[in-house]
């Protein structure tokens, strides 16, 4: 496959509630109210670009991201999030870069300490009527690393190549390379890539339904050590990826090594096209350290019922792609 570049990284956009001296921000400052369950169990979340952002959603008179009353997967509140192909409106350093031109808007989940060992994430979209999903799909979650020299863990993304649709990518499976050379070489100034891309088709692009809500739960044992680490992901409340294996970098002799855990992203981000926008809902973002913790019960599903299921509908995974394909971040 050839390499993608060009990378455009279209993530919510929290600026416009923000309090002018916020550098973190809280449900409150979203507006959003404190028994809505459109994000429950995270704490905080950072803003990259505010200044730039800020200053095109004024110029164009626009939101790229808004909190809205409809449509909700549940409760009075949803984010809209929209990407539009007109012109940067991120730091010039990310939408310049060494392989294209980027766009970025992005905003992390801060936690203190990020996400170690097991947890537990829902996450519902719904794609609006009249979506065009473009050929190099844009990503709409993501668990990535905190140190920023490293690759993804695992991105999900929504695309019409070959009709795979909505797709997770699972990058840590086999442990890290340099992107340069491909060798086990560490530098501390080094390229990392992913040895090895696993990729899985969860809904062909055929199936994918416009304005109808996708309701996505991930169980992950963030660890390096492949024999410990897992992930499971259900979809619609079935079981569709149940598997073993590495889920987070080795440890390497980098200066963020501290900051080797998973911080959790959302929104859109892919390839810049001119004059091509994008859109996307999203609501019942909860994280938890155990599926009872959820309290699932209000979106119609049951913990020892989705426990209980043996992965039967374990989706085809598609071919896997080598080293060196995305070194993104």
């Amino acid at each position: 496959m050839k390499t993608i570049g060009g990378i455009l990284i279209i993530l919510l956009t929290f600026s416009f509630v923000m309090p002018s001296n916020a550098k973190e921000l809280y449900k409150k400052n979203l507006g959003i109210k404190k028994s809505d369950t459109t994000l429950q169990g995270w704490k905080a979340w950072r803003v990259t670009g505010k200044k730039q952002l800020k200053k095109y959603e004024k110029k164009n008179k626009i939101k790229l991201f808004s909190v809205v009353d409809n449509p909700t997967r549940l409760g009075d509140t949803a984010f809209f999030i929209q990407a539009p192909g007109d012109e940067c409106f991120q730091r010039k350093e990310d939408c310049k870069r060494n392989s294209g031109t980027y766009k970025r808007v992005e905003a992390k989940q801060i936690d203190h300490g990020g996400i170690l060992g097991e947890v537990w994430v829902t996450y519902s979209f719904n794609a609006p009527r009249g979506s065009q999903w473009q050929k190099n799909d844009p990503h709409i979650l993501q668990f990535h690393s905190g140190v920023a020299e490293f690759p993804p863990l695992f991105l999900l993304g929504i695309g019409s190549e070959n009709g795979y649709g909505l797709k997770l990518r699972v990058n840590p499976l086999k442990g890290l390379v340099n992107c340069d050379d491909t060798t086990d070489d560490r530098k501390l100034d080094a390229n990392y890539c992913s040895r090895e891309i696993r990729t899985y088709s969860l809904v062909p692009i055929s199936k994918l339904k416009n304005k109808g809500w996708y309701d996505l739960l991930f169980n992950i044992n963030f660890d390096s050590d492949p024999n410990i680490g897992f992930f499971k992901v259900w979809l619609n409340g079935d079981l569709i990826i149940d598997e073993k294996g590495q889920t987070l970098w080795e440890e390497k002799p980098i200066e963020e090594i501290e900051l080797n855990h998973a911080n959790f992203n959302f929104g859109l981000y892919a390839e810049f096209i001119e004059n091509y926008s994008q859109s996307i809902y999203a609501d019942e973002i909860r994280k938890a350290e155990s599926c009872e913790d959820l309290k699932l019960n209000d979106l119609g599903y049951k913990c020892d019922d989705l426990i209980n299921q043996n992965g039967g509908m374990l989706p085809k995974q598609i071919e896997d792609i080598v080293t060196g394909e995305f070194t993104y971040n």
